[in-house]
C-alpha cells in the first residue's frame, strides 16, 4: 500500500516513457529502470540504472536515418513460418 514516502518497490520491472506529439511526428525518451541485464558480468548490468538515478532518459529513434545512426544499433532477424515452431 502506499506509505508517506510513496509507494514501495517490492519486485518487478519499470519502464519510464515520456512522450511528445508535435506537428513534425513523435518525440519521446525512456527507460527501463532496472537496466537490461540480471548478469553483474555484463555492461548492460546497470546501464539504465545508473542512467535513471541521473535523471537522464535515452531518446526513442522513430526515423529511419535516426536508426542508422546509432552506434550501438544490433540487427537480428527472425525467421517465421506461419504455422511452424
Amino acid at each position: 500500500g502506499l506509505t508517506a514516502q510513496g509507494y514501495p518497490i517490492n519486485n518487478g520491472s519499470s519502464f519510464v516513457l515520456i512522450a511528445e506529439f508535435t506537428r513534425g511526428g513523435p518525440r519521446a525518451s525512456a527507460l527501463l529502470t532496472y537496466s537490461e541485464s540480471t548478469d553483474p558480468a555484463s555492461p548492460q548490468f546497470s546501464d539504465q540504472t545508473v542512467l535513471f538515478s541521473q535523471e537522464r532518459l535515452r531518446p526513442v529513434l522513430f526515423e529511419e536515418a535516426d536508426i542508422q545512426k546509432d552506434t550501438t544499433l544490433q540487427l537480428t532477424q527472425l525467421d517465421f513460418e506461419p504455422g511452424g515452431r
